[in-house]
C-alpha cells in the first residue's frame, strides 16, 4: 500500500494492492520491487518526519489513520488506530505507538 498526501497532511489517494492468496517464495521480492516503482514514480519525493490527518480508505477490509475513543469514560476522541496494522497512537502524539 502506498497512501500519498499532500504538504498540509491531508490524504490525497491510496494505491492498494492485494498480496496472492497463496504464498509464493518470490511474493516478498515482487512486493518490494512493486513499492519501489510506485515510490519512484513520486515526484519530487522526500524522506522526513511527517502529520497526517485522520483518513479512512476501504478496499478488501480498512487501511487508514482512523481516530477512536477507547476510554470507558472517554467525552472526547483519545486515540488514533493505523489500520490494517492495528498499531494505536495516543496523547502526547510523538509517535510512540502501542500494540
Amino acid at each position: 500500500m502506498l497512501h500519498r498526501f499532500d504538504p498540509g497532511g491531508r490524504h490525497l489517494g491510496s494505491r492498494i494492492e492485494a498480496a496472492p492468496a497463496e504464498f509464493d517464495a518470490g511474493a516478498p521480492k515482487a512486493a518490494e520491487e512493486l513499492l519501489r516503482e510506485w515510490l519512484d514514480a513520486l515526484p519530487e519525493r522526500q524522506f522526513g518526519d511527517i502529520a497526517v490527518a485522520p483518513f479512512a480508505v476501504l478496499v478488501d477490509g480498512r487501511f487508514g489513520l482512523v481516530v477512536e475513543r477507547h476510554g470507558e469514560d472517554a467525552t472526547e476522541d483519545d486515540w488514533a488506530e493505523l489500520y490494517p496494522d492495528r498499531l494505536g497512537f495516543h496523547a502526547p502524539w510523538d509517535g510512540e505507538y502501542d500494540t
